[in-house]
């Protein structure tokens, strides 16, 4: 019998990078990779945090169609044994992924990946490819909406540096960065207010003063409300959403990693190869992109994660996100892409800057909280100087 639908709304520090354990088991919230090659990395280094973590082994993964599965092209040994694709498709399909290093994403803006892909005259087999590649990376399958240029960066990080699995989930992360900082998990703030040069943080444990302010309130709605004037960005659309099921397997599943090609859905063993479950278990997510309903979802989640390898008898436990916030918007083609979003100064008020996944021109998801976060902490740490404040 299934649990009852659950949705998360995480509180405590990390937001959706918060891991629980269960049953010697480390979850993260719903299934996290972390780009090697992306922004965040970057700024991790600078921060001199070094994650610890493996590679996902891409030569297991498959490709799900009409219920069957095939060799995911991944590289050029797996492009050529893949039964997913005919053979003009390969061609084409191997000359678009040779090329993407030196495409400019800039030259995109304002197209949206249908757009794009429209113009890459890909064979149908072809494009299912690529748009499921997307999705895994993005997480949005929305082609007609979302920015292309966003789409190609994240392809080309991907391709560059590939992504690694966290030992002991996202927590390693949420901790080193938490222990260079004063986190109070229980203080909701209630509002900002200019107060004789200064600011008025008014929470409900009272009010906190400072000279500079970042808000990360994670959805642009809960920043907006923040803001003691209105900002000048208009309304960024709907959230990015998952329906995630997390699960402790008590063995490895084979082939244990499943992207659809045909229905926006995924399955990933995350450890091994990272350390997030007991020797010889496992700690599997399997994932819809964009979440309906549970009762259209749910069924979905159970087929996908049967295909991996997982089978009824192989769950331990289980935990079930009916809808899962995975970004507060996503970069928009009409709105002009990666630089039609927020930037951090983009506050209505000097002083308050923003961070977040939607917020500034570098990164999705939680390269784009990380990039947008040390843009705004430098543009605070700079006023501060200039005012010859400390706070």
């Amino acid at each position: 019998m299934a649990p009852a639908p659950s949705c998360s709304r995480p509180t405590g520090p990390g937001g959706r990078a918060r891991t629980t354990e269960r049953e010697g088991s480390t979850l993260n919230l719903g299934a996290h990779a972390l780009y090697r090659g992306g922004p965040g990395g970057r700024v991790l280094a600078d921060l001199g945090i070094v994650p610890s973590g493996s590679p996902p082994p891409l030569a297991r993964y498959r490709g799900s169609r009409d219920g069957e599965l095939h060799q995911l092209p991944t590289g050029p040994a797996s492009l050529l044994r893949t039964t997913l694709l005919g053979t003009r498709s390969k061609v084409r399909l191997a000359r678009l992924l040779s090329g993407l290093p030196r495409m400019d994403p800039a030259a995109l803006a304002g197209t949206s990946v249908r757009g794009w892909l429209d113009g890459l005259d890909l064979r149908p087999d072809a494009e299912s490819v690529v748009l499921a590649l997307l999705r895994l990376g993005t997480y949005c399958p929305d082609v007609d909406s979302f920015g292309a240029d966003a789409a190609m960066t994240q392809l080309q990080s991907a391709a560059s540096g590939g992504v690694l699995y966290l030992h002991g989930g996202w927590s390693q992360l949420t901790d080193a960065l938490g222990a260079a900082s004063e986190v109070r998990p229980s203080s909701p703030v209630r509002a900002i207010e200019p107060a004789a040069g200064r600011f008025e943080v008014r929470t409900d444990d009272g009010p906190i003063v400072a000279g500079q302010v970042v808000v990360a309130a994670g959805l642009p709605a809960a920043a907006r409300a923040l803001l003691p004037e209105p900002p000048e960005w208009a309304d960024l659309g709907a959230p990015v959403t998952a329906v995630c099921l997390d699960l402790g397997v008590r063995r490895v599943p084979s082939p244990g990693y499943v992207l659809g090609i045909d229905a926006p859905l995924y399955a990933t063993t995350q450890g091994p190869p990272a350390r997030q479950a007991p020797e010889g278990q496992a700690v599997v997510g399997v994932l819809r992109y964009g979440a309906r309903s549970a009762e259209l979802d749910r069924p979905e989640l159970d087929a996908q994660r049967r295909l991996c390898g997982v089978a009824d008898d192989d769950v331990v436990f289980e935990r079930f996100l009916a809808s899962m916030t995975v970004a507060g918007s996503f970069p928009r083609a009409e709105a002009g892409g990666m630089r039609g979003r927020p930037m951090t100064a983009d506050t209505g008020t000097p002083g308050i800057h923003l961070a977040g996944d939607w917020v500034g021109p570098h990164g999705l998801l939680a390269d784009g909280a990380l990039a947008s976060g040390q843009d705004a902490g430098r543009r605070a740490l700079r006023a501060l100087e200039q005012t010859g404040r400390t706070v």
